[in-house]
């Protein structure tokens, strides 16, 4: 990439990288990138580019997420996004920026969510990040355990476009959260509950129906008697020997293996056939 000279776009993106753009699009003319899955239960990848550009993208959105490491040379109304955190805030606050501490991150707002600024230890700007209007009002909150929340089961059976036993897809939120034992909510775009202490998230519709249910951490996930979330050594070429052994077709996609017609996705943190499974998620087909 050129030498940085980018500029906060509010709404539209940094520098050259503007919301909406398709993943393929990005690709094609930033090069070679090593994607990776955020976290265990992150739907999406995201592609790690040379200069410390991360972007990621759904296949509906596109560029929806971009973070900019050691952001030399990224500018907001001709205020510097760098340096110390105090000296940034202030020179924005002077240029008439409006600027609020995020609590909840340790990092900054800035301009109402037009960009984030994530702090190193509270004394210098590490990280600028800028979402895409529809998920940059998202918020995230905690709540307690249900009124009739069970024992955390340690084992799920996947049940083929409908869920698991334990939470069937099209569930109401105020119906799945009853049975479960509290964590944390993002609200906003997408709607997402994480069961943090069971290896569980959920994500719901406008509706507030569950669409997506994924385990991230269990003894077993299984399908037809295969273990689709295998303990280590055991890897994804594993399972998908497996799956092709108990007669299921397979198909291959980035850091994940899916069965077609099923709604069915197993995932890898990186792409490769020795990675490890880090969680199952089953969808409507």
């Amino acid at each position: 990439m050129d030498r940085r000279n980018w500029w906060v776009a509010p709404g539209l993106g940094i520098g050259p990288f503007r919301f909406g753009t398709p993943r393929g699009e990005l690709r094609a003319a930033l090069g070679t990138c090593r994607p990776f899955r955020r976290t265990p239960d992150s739907v999406d990848l995201t592609d790690d580019y040379p200069d410390g550009v991360q972007l990621t993208c759904s296949p509906g959105e596109g560029l929806y997420l971009i973070e900019i490491h050691e952001p030399v040379g990224v500018h907001h109304l001709g205020v510097p996004l760098h340096g110390r955190v105090r000296d940034v805030v202030a020179a924005l606050r002077a240029a008439g920026v409006a600027v609020t501490k995020d609590d909840e991150d340790e990092g900054w707002i800035v301009a109402g969510g037009a960009a984030m600024l994530a702090t190193q230890a509270g004394s210098h700007v590490e990280i600028v990040t800028a979402y895409s209007p529809r998920r940059a009002g998202a918020r995230v909150v905690d709540f307690g355990a249900g009124p009739a929340a069970v024992k955390p089961l340690r084992s799920y059976t996947v049940l083929p476009g409908r869920g698991l036993t334990a939470l069937a897809l099209g569930t109401h939120r105020d119906a799945v959260r009853a049975t479960r034992n509290g964590g944390v909510a993002l609200v906003g775009y997408p709607d997402e509950d994480s069961f943090v202490n069971e290896g569980l998230t959920v994500t719901y519709d406008a509706a507030g129906r569950a669409v997506r249910v994924t385990v991230t951490q269990a003894g077993a996930v299984l399908l037809d008697g295969v273990n689709l979330l295998p303990s280590r050594p055991r890897t994804i070429a594993d399972v998908r020997a497996a799956l092709s052994a108990a007669g299921h077709e397979v198909a291959e996609e980035e850091a994940a293996v899916l069965i077609p017609g099923a709604g069915i996705e197993i995932w890898t943190a990186r792409p490769g056939p020795s990675r490890p499974v880090c969680a199952v998620s089953v969808v409507a087909p």
